[in-house]
């Protein structure tokens, strides 16, 4: 049985005058009295209350009239207080249950309570006859969202809209992606980084993107976002997104790796939709073929490389002061990491997020002190790590520790570097301000060849030179714990230690500066040791 909206309350806003005659009565809330009282021009500067007949003096009558009278009542105050500057009498509120999000959640889990529930017929009762719980389910949703229609309708607004769409998502016909991709946001968020998070949001806002552009009449003017959050599960077809992938490289201009990016959440969100019963099949398989291959291709004629011995030594003798875009107090950054990216191949935010903390001094009396890089900076499982500090570097280490006003564990060595970006890293300035300094010296023929991740190739190559000249430290497996990558070998992922020890790391890397970094790097790195910048903060 539905509920009475007045709450039997007959006289809800209804008032009778000395003549026996009814007329609807709109109350104000008091914080509004003021605005009203400008809004009408009263004389005392307030109006509490809007008073109209209702032409009846009948109570029967007066109640049929009264909802209608209300609602227009409303809407004249709202537009006089509009007209004078206001707000509407209640700002821009609406029930939270108008809300598209509420909307869709509600009716999910409407959904959910449905297909949960048996649709056995049971004996029911004399009057209603057999009948079957799930049936008695969808009559009392029935009765909830007849109750909403009519607050709806008291408010001057159109509910059919609100009533068709919740009764589509809880039966079924449609399911919509917005509060879904919510949810599997909800859940994945906590095991990746904020950047990632970003990009699996890109990915569904270029997808809206692409809808607009296949029914430009239809969604010309809606928002992206707004757009898939709103389309149905249903609706996204093989057939239908089949243009995708050409989409993204024509129109939008996109590498093949960038695209499979792309690609990539939007597949592992359909995963998700199958496990959780919202999706029979998954339209992105298969939507990423050929990609792979177009990447290798696309990858062979602009692939990134270490720097040549030339370009090394004009990056070291070059004055890290010049080339700015202004005083951004890099300098004595970018003398330091451009070193120590070459003397220890680790990634710019492992080092540019150093602290006190993670310097460890020598195992042995043989050994060298080492850096470590910690689970909250890599990049990797293997990734975490620990570095020997070649004397040339541990050197940089060791003057920026003891120049820090904090001598706390947690003191940045690189306070120059602020965190910044989706993900807090410090690396997120100083990449920027390294691009800048990388094209003044090397000029913009480097664009698109080096950046600072080949320090790290460098590490590499001349790791392997070091070997080939007879350093035996310098093997793959140890070359391959020393940057964090996965051994290639099964014996050397599976079967070998994990750790070799500080004096195997520190063996190999006194190795590769003397035999395999080029001799003219190396007098360059000895000869402007004594060149840096002074610390900002000093």
């Amino acid at each position: 049985m539905i509920k009475k909206a007045l709450q039997d309350d007959d006289m809800y806003g209804l008032r009778r005058t000395g003549g026996q005659a009814y007329s609807a009565r709109l109350s104000i809330p008091r914080d509004r009295w003021a605005d009203a009282g400008k809004a009408f021009g009263t004389k005392t500067g307030i109006k509490q209350e809007v008073v109209r007949s209702l032409g009846t003096r009948e109570k029967q009558e007066a109640i049929r009239r009264r909802d209608k009278a209300l609602a227009a009542m409303r809407e004249d105050l709202d537009t006089r207080l509009v007209a004078a500057g206001f707000l509407p009498i209640h700002g821009h509120w609406r029930p939270d249950w108008m809300n598209e999000d509420r909307l869709l959640t509600e009716a999910l889990e409407a959904r959910r309570e449905i297909a949960a529930t048996s649709d056995r017929t049971d004996g029911g009762d004399r009057q209603m006859g057999p009948s079957d719980p799930r049936r008695r389910l969808i009559e009392g949703m029935d009765y909830l969202l007849e109750e909403r229609a009519e607050q709806l309708e008291k408010a001057g607004k159109n509910s059919s809209g609100y009533v068709t769409r919740f009764r589509e998502v809880a039966l079924g016909k449609v399911t919509p992606i917005g509060p879904l991709f919510d949810r599997w946001m909800r859940d994945v968020e906590s095991t990746i980084r904020q950047q990632t998070a970003r990009g699996h949001r890109l990915s569904f806002r270029l997808l809206g993107e692409f809808l607009a552009f296949q029914d430009e009449d239809a969604y010309s003017s809606q928002d992206p976002e707004t757009l898939i959050a709103a389309t149905s599960v249903e609706s996204v077809t093989k057939r239908r997104i089949g243009e995708f992938p050409e989409w993204l490289a024509q129109r939008k201009g996109l590498s093949a790796k960038t695209i499979q990016s792309r690609i990539s959440p939007l597949k592992t969100f359909w995963d998700w939709l199958e496990r959780k019963g919202y999706s029979e099949t998954n339209p992105w398989l298969g939507a990423t073929t050929g990609l792979k291959r177009r990447a290798g291709v696309e990858e062979t004629h602009g692939q990134k490389r270490e720097y040549i011995e030339s370009e090394l030594v004009a990056l070291l003798q070059a004055d890290p002061e010049t080339g700015k875009r202004g005083d951004y107090g890099f300098g004595s950054a970018l003398f330091d990491l451009i070193r120590l990216g070459l003397l220890t191949g680790a990634r710019q935010n492992e080092l540019a997020s150093l602290t006190r903390d993670r310097i460890q001094p020598p195992e042995t009396e043989g050994a060298l002190p080492m850096i470590v890089v910690t689970s909250e900076v890599a990049k990797t499982r293997n990734s975490r790590r620990r570095i020997p500090l070649h004397p040339l570097a541990y050197r940089i280490i060791k003057e920026r520790s003891d120049a820090l006003k904090d001598q706390s564990g947690d003191a940045s060595l690189f306070p120059e570097c602020p965190p910044g970006g989706p993900d807090q890293k410090r690396s997120w300035t100083f990449s920027k301000r390294f691009t800048d300094f990388r094209r003044h010296v090397l000029g913009d023929a480097s664009e698109g060849q080096v950046d600072y991740h080949s320090f790290r190739r460098c590490f590499i190559t001349n790791m392997e030179n070091a070997q080939r000249k007879g350093v035996s430290a310098c093997s793959e497996l140890i070359r391959d714990h020393l940057v964090g990558h996965k051994p290639q070998s099964l014996a050397g992922s599976t079967y070998a230690t994990k750790d070799f020890g500080g004096d195997a790391y520190s063996a190999a890397i006194m190795g590769m500066v003397e035999k395999g970094l080029p001799s003219e790097v190396l007098k360059a790195l000895e000869a402007t040791q004594n060149n840096r910048p002074p610390y900002p903060w000093i």
